[in-house]
This record gives structure tokens, C-alpha cells and sequence, in this order.
């Protein structure tokens, strides 16, 4: 399957604060364009054709043919640009191979990644004859709203589409899945001296040919200075995983997120960030060590953050691999172990007993449980295990990674490294042994 991204368009709503073209304008750490390729590379498409107008040369010299990206890429002009985007749609119609699907889209509309996976998806059942069309029916959280297209929908069937339609129940999202009965329905509005896609959409609906695919997910169309910053903030909140521990989500991504947003225009890799979390690690085991636990403590908070800061890179520009992931497990439980010793030398320099070594070895014996925990469960039963949902109560009380530095925060702060240790002894093998009856127990 290829994609057809449109790219012709002057984007003078944006250029006050832009002084580029907008496919090319970046948004956290990447252009526009280069992030809707991105995401479709990440759902298997791998061929596209770019419709370009105003800024050819730009946009052709910016992209190349692809490779820096792992696609192919051709391009196509549209030197009536001026005309409308179902002209510039037309265009593809030099490429266009006998019974083929293709995705359509606007270079300018972000949507998260899991909205494109379940609209390829769905695309599967679309007859030669037929449009697959995105739209969103949640009118109530569509972002500017008075701009959209509005879709009359009757079940999983648009009626209408009109930018000033008044009777709407939906709004389309600038997501397409074609077939030739749209580049035949492009020639014959075309021809008729209607030069935009909805008029097009609307010769194909008039006879009951376009179907609507329903999003469940975010998207933004960004259009100007407004609609970017909101872009921003869908993205930033789709890197919040579904598995995160409760200090994660109520704390860390709270400030992880702002580091991810202020370090996403530079070139730092999430391998590079994990192994400044080790260093950080590293410094908060030597302010335990030399009596510093408050520096200790904060230090460790602080390591706790930035390993959410790497993942979060990783998926905001299509960083993620698998060396990257084995890379931040083993400098995670490097990090913990160098803490752990830190905490560990300094109750015992100040009492001399042996409680404090013991102590300390449970800790260290329970400290990478969860991980492995979870990776033997999901090589084991095909599935993550995903805390709120597979600890029942004891998720409220988890021993995950964030969990474990927050209690060595407190015990940092508050001066009371035994409590801390013994209270991560207790829990870390408490969590495992409840895990492993739990488990049992199911299967």
C-alpha cells in the first residue's frame, strides 16, 4: 500500500511564526510531514508519493528520496496548486496503478499512532468502488470545531460534507482510504469547475459510496499558531504509557514531560539519556555515601524521572529499538544497585552492624524481581503484565522502579536510610511472592 501526502499549499495561517513552509515547520523534534511519514512507516507503509505546489524544491530538497527516512518517495507537481486540494488529490491520478488502495492524507493533520493503525485496519473491507473516510463523531472534543468539515453520517455512511453544513453529526479528520472511484469522482468535479476534495467526497456519497472509519483517538489538524500548540499537547500526553506505576503517572511524567519537550528539538538520543541517568544514579549513591541523604534522596527522584524521559524520546521520534530497550534495563539495575550500596555503606559506616549488610543484600535480591517478573510473564503467557491490572490491591502498594526510588527519596529527606531499606526489602519479595500465588492461582 503507498500513502499520497498532500503538500501543496501556501500555509499562511502559520507563516507569521513560521518562517518556512509549513509540511516542513517542526513540531517537537521533527517536521510535519516527516512525522505523518514516520507514522505510517510504523504501520507498514513504506511507499509514498508527495503532491507539491507552492514549495517544490523546498520540500524535495528537505525529504530526498526517502532514505534518511527508511521510505521511498516520489514526487509529484501540482502547478494549479492554487486551484484546491482535490486538484492537487487529481495529481496522483499520473501514478496511480489499476486497482489499487491508497492512503490519502493531509501533511498538516498529526494523529496518534494507534488512530492510523485501526483506519488501515478497517480499510481492509473497502470495495473498488467505495471511500474510506476518517471522521470523528466526539463533536464535544474535536479542536476547532467551527473550522472542520462537517460530515452528515447516517450509521457508518457519510450523507454530506460541507465546511458550513449546519445538520452534522461528525467531522472528517483529512484521512482517506482511495480507490480509482475517487480519482474518477476528482476528474468529473473537476470538470464541473469544483476544484476540492468535499465536492469530489460528495459525488461518491450521493450514491451511498463513502464510508466513514469513527476515530477513537486524537488528532489535530494544524492550521495555525493555536492549533500547533494544541498538537503539542496531544502529543506529549500520547507518550504517558498505559502501564506506568502510580508515582509515574501522578508525579514523574509531570516533569518528565516538560524535559522531553525542552530536549526534543536537540539531537540527544534516548541512549544518551539513559546513560545520564546513570550517572545521576551514581551521583545519589555518593551523596548517600557521604552523608548527603537529602541530595541522595532528591538525586535519586531525579534518576527516576529521566528514565521516563528516554522512552519518552524514543517514541516521540521514532527512536525505539530493541538494542535501546536491553540497553535501559541493564544501566536501570545498575543505577539501583549503585544506590543501594550508597544507602547501604552509609547506615552501616554510622553503626557498624551487621543488619545493615543483610538488609541491604535482601534489597539487592529483590531489587530486579518486577523486571524480570514481567519479562519471564510476557515470554511465558504471550502478553504484558501490566500492574494496574494484574496486581489487584497491591498495585496501590507496587515495588516497580518508580515506586522504589520515590520511598528512597522519602528516606533521603527525612534521614531514615534502615527505614527505607527495610521497607524495599519487605516489599520487593512481598510483590514477587503475591505475583507468583497470583499467577498460580489464574492458571
Amino acid at each position: 500500500m503507498r500513502a499520497v501526502l498532500l503538500a501543496a499549499g501556501a500555509g499562511e495561517r502559520l507563516r507569521p511564526q513560521f518562517k518556512r513552509p509549513k509540511p516542513l515547520v517542526r513540531l517537537l523534534g521533527l517536521s510535519l510531514i516527516e512525522r505523518n511519514i514516520l507514522f505510517l512507516r510504523q504501520c507498514g507503509v513504506n511507499e509514498f508519493v508527495i503532491i507539491t505546489g507552492c514549495y517544490d524544491d523546498e520540500i524535495q530538497n528537505h525529504l530526498g528520496n526517502g532514505d534518511s527516512l527508511g521510505v521511498q518517495i516520489k514526487y509529484l507537481h501540482n502547478p494549479d496548486w492554487k486551484l484546491g486540494n482535490g486538484v492537487s488529490a487529481h495529481t496522483f491520478r499520473k501514478e496511480y496503478q489499476r486497482g489499487e488502495k491508497f492512503i490519502l492524507m493531509m501533511s498538516d493533520h498529526i494523529f496518534e499512532p494507534d488512530a492510523l493503525k485501526s483506519f488501515i485496519a478497517a480499510a481492509e473491507d473497502i470495495n473498488d468502488d467505495e471511500l474510506l473516510l476518517a471522521s470523528d463523531k466526539r463533536l464535544d472534543q474535536v479542536y476547532d470545531l467551527e473550522e472542520c468539515t462537517k460530515v452528515k453520517a447516517e450509521n457508518n455512511l457519510a450523507i454530506k460534507l460541507g465546511k458550513g453544513l449546519e445538520d452534522f453529526n461528525a467531522v472528517d479528520c483529512g484521512l482517506f482510504m482511495g480507490t480509482g472511484a475517487l480519482l474518477e469522482a476528482l476528474s468529473k468535479s473537476i470538470d464541473k469547475g469544483a476544484f476540492t476534495l468535499t465536492d469530489s467526497v460528495n459525488l461518491m456519497a450521493e450514491h451511498g459510496k463513502v464510508k466513514l472509519h469513527f476515530m477513537e483517538n486524537n488528532w489535530i489538524d494544524v492550521d495555525d499558531y493555536q492549533s500547533y500548540k494544541q498538537c503539542e499537547k496531544v502529543l506529549l500526553k500520547s507518550l504517558i504509557p498505559p502501564k506506568d506505576g502510580i508515582i509515574s503517572r501522578t508525579i514523574n511524567r509531570k516533569v518528565s514531560l516538560k524535559i522531553t519537550k525542552l530536549l526534543a528539538p536537540t539531537r540527544i538520543t534516548p541512549n544518551q539519556i539513559t546513560f545520564i541517568s546513570l550517572l545521576v544514579s551514581a551521583a545519589s549513591a555518593i551523596c548517600f555515601a557521604v552523608s548527603s541523604p537529602i541530595a541522595g534522596g532528591l538525586l535519586a527522584q531525579f534518576t527516576s524521572i529521566l528514565d521516563g524521559v528516554d522512552g519518552e524520546i524514543a517514541r516521540l521520534k521514532f527512536l525505539k529499538s530493541k538494542f535501546g530497550e536491553l540497553f535501559d534495563s541493564i544501566l536501570d539495575r545498575y543505577g539501583d544497585y549503585l544506590i543501594v550500596m550508597g544507602m547501604t555503606y552509609s547506615w552501616y559506616s554510622s553503626t557498624g552492624h551487621m543488619t545493615a549488610l543483610l538488609v541491604g543484600a535482601t534489597v539487592l535480591a529483590g531489587l530486579p524481581m518486577s523486571m524480570l517478573f514481567k519479562e519471564k510473564y510476557r515470554n511465558v503467557y504471550g502478553q504484558p503484565f501490566i500492574s494496574g491490572m494484574h496486581d489487584g490491591p497491591l498495585r496501590y502498594f507496587a515495588a516497580n522502579r518508580d515506586v522504589r526510588l520515590f520511598i528512597i527519596m522519602l528516606g533521603g529527606i527525612i534521614n531514615l536510610l534502615p527505614a527505607a531499606l527495610i521497607v524495599l526489602a519487605v516489599i520487593t519479595h512481598l510483590q514477587t511472592f503475591y505475583r507468583l500465588y497470583n499467577v498460580r492461582r489464574q492458571y
